[in-house]
């Protein structure tokens, strides 16, 4: 379970994602910490209205658990004593741009599951109690000192108990126990049972992956299909025979309407709209994209380029991409299509998931034009922005 480094991708995919637990010592040089929000900051968000944070308290006995939900009174903090809680606060990288640089560590990760950054601060004692998530989950130990213990394997539906806020286990599971510090990184998949207890006040920072419901994406597609009038036909019993006469629904016609469901899926329109899907945030709802006051052309964004000026994105942003069956890219954020055309996909992948784009970075790529344009584009929308 302990890792001397990080697995490759491959080994990642493979061995681990959904599989099985692993841990790193060190994965996170501790001066990077220095950047990432702090406990005081930290309280200060879970004072906001608009903010999830969640305070729980963990009675003295060790296996009771409260919960109180944000927004919360500032007296709160002086009057919960120095141990036996925990302050968690959701989507941390949407208000802290510096902690949002933490998801460079995680690009062989698949970046448009992500959820959100969680941060918690604990105090000694500390604990939300054994527990599963239905999501992956990367904990990244900041300051302080936590043990954890790891299940070895995923947890029955039957095992939790029932009115907590958190999937709290009924009773103990096998596991391996280990003590983290600052830098050190445990990757736990999905209804994997885990419990973090703090030996010495400490923050660690949740990076979260997390898929939706197949009852969603069919909800969600139906809508967007209600857009679409020339992909929207309607079902019009046109093959069906006497079989499907009166009231019965002939094996044949439900094959018929599965099949049209099924093209519809298949369809160049679903990985367009997918793509849109996934770059949603999940904090928040984007009704318009908008532009900066001062839109540049492709060729006033090149010139710059030139001089010597370098592009940085905002890593809080979801850019995700997708091909479809006839070799299109398809380029979206905030579940918005902002390129959909012929490129290479590895040269977009490459371009969007480095720190920084210099002029050296298009210099010498094939149709050099249509990079400019997707650049330009994300410029134009603040998802990239020039260094002051």
């Amino acid at each position: 379970m302990i890792l001397d480094k990080f697995p490759s991708i491959e080994d990642f995919y493979k061995d681990y994602w959904g599989k099985k637990p692993f841990i790193v010592r060190g994965a996170i040089p501790s001066e990077s910490f220095d950047d990432y929000i702090d406990g005081d900051t930290l309280a200060g968000l879970a004072l906001e209205e608009d903010i999830k944070s969640r305070l729980v308290i963990t009675a003295p006995e060790g296996n009771k658990w409260t919960c109180e939900h944000g927004p919360l009174e500032e007296s709160r903090f002086s009057e919960i004593g120095e141990e036996n809680w925990s302050l968690l606060v959701q989507n941390v990288e949407q208000y802290h741009s510096d902690t949002a640089s933490l998801l460079e560590h995680f690009n062989f990760s698949p970046r448009w599951l992500l959820d959100d950054i969680m941060v918690s601060y604990s105090a000694q004692g500390g604990s939300v109690g054994p527990h599963t998530d239905s999501y992956h989950v990367f904990l990244v130990q900041g300051i302080g000192k936590r043990n954890w213990k790891i299940g070895n394997a995923p947890v029955s539906a039957d095992d939790y108990v029932e009115g907590q806020e958190f999937k709290t286990i009924k009773s103990d599971f096998e596991g391996t126990e280990i003590d983290v510090v600052v830098g050190d990184i445990i990757y736990i998949p999905p209804n994997f049972a885990h419990e973090g207890k703090t030996i010495e006040e400490a923050m660690t920072f949740s990076v979260g992956f997390l898929g939706p419901k197949f009852s969603e994406l069919l909800i969600e597609y139906g809508a967007y299909l209600d857009t679409q009038e020339s992909n929207n036909n309607r079902y019009n019993a046109r093959a069906i025979n006497s079989s499907s006469a009166g009231i019965n629904i002939a094996s044949s016609e439900v094959s018929n309407i599965q099949n049209e469901l099924s093209n519809l899926v298949g369809s160049d329109s679903f990985s367009l709209w997918l793509t849109e899907y996934f770059s949603k945030p999940t904090h928040d709802v984007v009704d318009e994209l908008e532009t900066i006051e001062e839109v540049l052309s492709e060729n006033e964004l090149l010139d710059i380029l030139k001089e010597g000026q370098i592009l940085s994105r905002d890593k809080a942003v979801k850019l995700v991409t997708s091909k479809n069956d006839k070799e299109s890219v398809n380029l979206s954020v905030y579940g918005f299509t902002l390129f959909s055309g012929s490129v290479d996909l590895d040269v977009v992948k490459r371009l969007l998931q480095q720190d920084i784009i210099a002029f050296k970075d298009i210099q010498n790529v094939d149709n050099q034009n249509t990079y400019i344009e997707i650049i330009t584009t994300l410029y134009n929308h603040e998802i990239l922005f020039f260094e002051e």
